[in-house]
């Protein structure tokens, strides 16, 4: 086949243009830190890139979820130890009070152990990032209703109980709740705690079935302090779980989508001596007006 001179002009460009393309390419990698920005860049890579994005999200979702989750958990764990704390005061409260000779005291201990029980139920209503921590799933109204006489309290007529539970890994939900029931057994320490008090204001000290009552209720709270422990402890758990794969994630998806700066200098290099050679090679094949006009 004869080949003429057009045809040796239009491969000399093809080879030049292509020359250019690919270093142009290979700058814009160098430059924005990406190997591939476009679909069009590699079809396979683009499509796992994607798909690794999507998994990242979700990822960072459920750390989301985790953190928000140890906060709150962290703040049930609090309240229920300052409940706890409350419950060894209110037995110091009773210890003197069934203290022989010191009848005339009642009344002054039944005061301190009135203003034990109206903050006992300020801690469970205690509020964290505006919702109540003990409602349930009832979370904006006071679980816990105080008589302006101090004379008894109820509950959240909506219900104290329901469990709250987050999303921390696919298909993983956790519970990241104790309600008012678990908690405090519903109003019976309270109830406990009042009679006793109306029944020292009458100068009739607690009985010894009654201490051992708020000894066990406060055994009982503390008990479920440690179970919203043990529930941070696997949040904790999660959280750690999701990090490592986060970083996994983001390993597998640099492989893929971020330029090596090394090899694409190399390559640049590369393309510069091809395009250099096929200039050169072209000014020495060519008329030279005719290169005079190409160019």
């Amino acid at each position: 086949m004869r080949v003429t001179e057009n045809m040796f002009i239009r491969d000399f460009l093809f080879s030049v243009n292509g020359a250019r393309g690919r270093m142009a390419k290979l700058q814009a990698q160098i430059a924005t830190g990406r190997r591939v920005s476009t679909p069009s860049d590699d079809p396979d890579a683009a499509e796992r890139i994607l798909r690794l994005k999507n998994t990242i999200a979700r990822n960072e979702q459920f750390q989301s979820n985790v953190a928000d989750a140890q906060t709150m958990l962290q703040a049930t764990e609090q309240a229920l130890n300052r409940f706890t704390d409350m419950m060894l005061e209110a037995k110091d409260i009773l210890t003197r009070a069934r203290s022989g000779g010191r009848t005339r005291e009642l009344g002054t201990l039944a005061d301190q152990l009135d203003q034990l029980i109206a903050d006992a139920v300020q801690v469970a209503n205690t509020r964290f990032n505006g919702k109540y921590l003990f409602g349930g799933v009832q979370t904006t109204d006071p679980p816990f209703i105080l008589a302006p006489d101090r004379s008894g309290v109820t509950i959240n007529p909506n219900g104290i109980t329901g469990d709250i539970k987050v999303m921390v890994n696919e298909g993983a939900p956790q519970k990241i709740n104790i309600d008012g029931q678990e908690a405090f057994q519903g109003v019976a320490i309270f109830q406990e705690l009042i009679a006793i008090r109306d029944a020292m204001r009458t100068n009739i000290p607690p009985s010894a079935a009654q201490f051992d009552a708020v000894d066990g209720y406060g055994k009982y709270v503390a008990s479920q302090a440690g179970r919203a422990g043990a529930m941070l402890q696997s949040l904790d758990m999660h959280g750690e779980l999701l990090q490592r794969q986060a970083d996994q994630l983001t390993l597998l998806l640099s492989a893929d989508e971020d330029t090596d700066i090394a090899e694409a200098s190399v390559n640049l290099q590369k393309e510069e001596l091809v395009l250099n050679a096929a200039l050169s090679m072209g000014a020495r094949v060519l008329p030279k007006t005719l290169l005079d006009f190409l160019r």
